[in-house]
């Protein structure tokens, strides 16, 4: 009996440790679509890579504070994704590995074949710290039979056909004195709001770290969003009973929205009779759109190095970001990959291919309670119809204390 419990604790002995030295990999979940590809990425690094063993932990709900207290009692994992608009947060904060001895010792890794925009996404004072596995940009997606019935022959160009646009795609359809089909959506969030600020000339912070909320610029891009809300020929997801502005869009609520490539698998599951067209966005006095990009990435405190790499390189290498994105929830980052995967040809991602060559990254030198802040100052400006100049003029003394040094 002895003998048998001496071989019981080795055998737990040895299974715990195997356990501990396994590589852990965390991510959010945005959907169960999304971790199932996930886990189709990592079932291919498996066959090409059986002598990494690993873990995938990943994390359901607040993501970003679960890492950083992790990061903080020395627990992260040894690889996870990073949301972009925050990296600059944690690359100041210098709890991130450097990755350019490992590129330059993997010669099939291959940065140069990083679209432009990203390439350099997440690099912090000269060094890479990490490499996006995808991209999504802001485009718009239009309703073919609402604008035939409207007479409208092709999506708007400009500011001014937006609104003119939204106005004749607006009706009273079931005649009870309110509008049941609106020309656009919007809603009171920064994200939405940023392309009319990009292509109105101004950003949320500058260059050389000045905030730029309340300048001229950013003002009058603030005024034109709201006055398509205000003018009642766009809605809000909430004023139309839903939750996103992809479901209003599939009821066929509205004509035209501002939406990411994950509303195609979302269209195709719950509105396959849908007819839409996608688009470029409608520029004001320059072209810009707004792209994201999230990051794979490791934290300086890993003992795993080598696995985490061979992982981190496998994934937003050329194999694992062509199985990554096959499904169409995100583009790929890699030319290669896009033109292996058709992006180009596609009558529809050619549109996010094309906006990727002029898009400006979700990125934000700022502590991450600037999210916080300036969406509270959004919802002022929509729901109390505060004055935007007043409500930016706070806003951007509360900013003045989020900025990275």
């Amino acid at each position: 009996m002895k003998t048998f419990y001496v071989i019981l604790l080795f055998i737990v002995f040895f299974s715990c440790k195997s356990e501990e030295d396994k590589l852990r990999f965390s991510s959010w979940q945005s959907s169960p679509t999304e971790e199932k590809i996930v886990r189709n990425s990592l079932d291919s690094f498996s066959k090409e890579h059986p002598e990494v063993a690993y873990n995938y932990q990943p994390i359901p709900g607040n993501y970003p504070e679960k890492i950083q207290l992790m990061l903080g009692t020395g627990k992260a994992p040894d690889l996870f994704w990073l949301k972009g608009d925050t990296s600059p947060a944690y690359l100041s904060f210098d709890v991130l590995q450097s990755l350019d001895s490992l590129v330059n010792a993997d010669p099939e890794f291959d940065p140069d074949d990083f679209l432009p925009a990203f390439k350099d996404a997440f690099k912090y004072k000269g060094k890479y710290y990490g490499f996006g596995k995808d991209f999504n940009a802001y485009v718009l997606f239009y309703n073919k039979q609402m604008f035939a019935k409207a007479g409208l022959t092709a999506p708007p160009k400009n500011w001014k056909e937006l609104q003119a646009y939204s106005k004749l795609l607006t009706k009273d359809r079931n005649q009870d004195g309110k509008p049941d089909q609106y020309g656009f959506i919007v809603e009171p969030s920064i994200d939405m709001l940023l392309p009319f600020v990009f292509q109105n000339g101004s950003d949320l912070i500058s260059d050389d770290n000045d905030i730029l909320v309340n300048s001229t610029a950013f003002v009058e891009a603030v005024e034109f969003f709201l006055s398509l809300y205000n003018s009642g020929v766009a809605t809000i997801p909430s004023d139309a009973g839903a939750g996103w502005n992809g479901d209003v869009f599939g009821r066929k609520q509205v004509a035209m929205v501002i939406s990411g490539a994950w509303m195609i698998p979302y269209l195709k599951e719950s509105y396959p009779d849908l007819e839409y067209g996608v688009s470029e966005l409608p520029e004001g006095k320059h072209k810009a759109t707004l792209a994201f990009t999230n990051a794979y990435v490791i934290p300086k405190q890993t003992k795993r190095l080598e696995a985490a790499w061979k992982m981190l390189s496998y994934m937003a290498g050329k194999d694992g970001m062509r199985i990554w994105t096959s499904s169409g929830i995100a583009l790929p980052t890699r030319k290669s990959v896009a033109i292996e995967n058709g992006f180009y040809n596609d009558s529809i991602f050619k549109v996010f291919m094309k906006s990727a060559e002029y898009a400006k990254l979700y990125k934000v030198n700022m502590q991450e309670r600037w999210f916080d802040e300036t969406n509270a100052a959004m919802q002022a400006m929509f729901y109390k119809k505060a004055n935007p100049q007043d409500v930016l003029d706070g806003l951007a003394k509360r900013l003045e204390n989020y900025k990275l040094k």
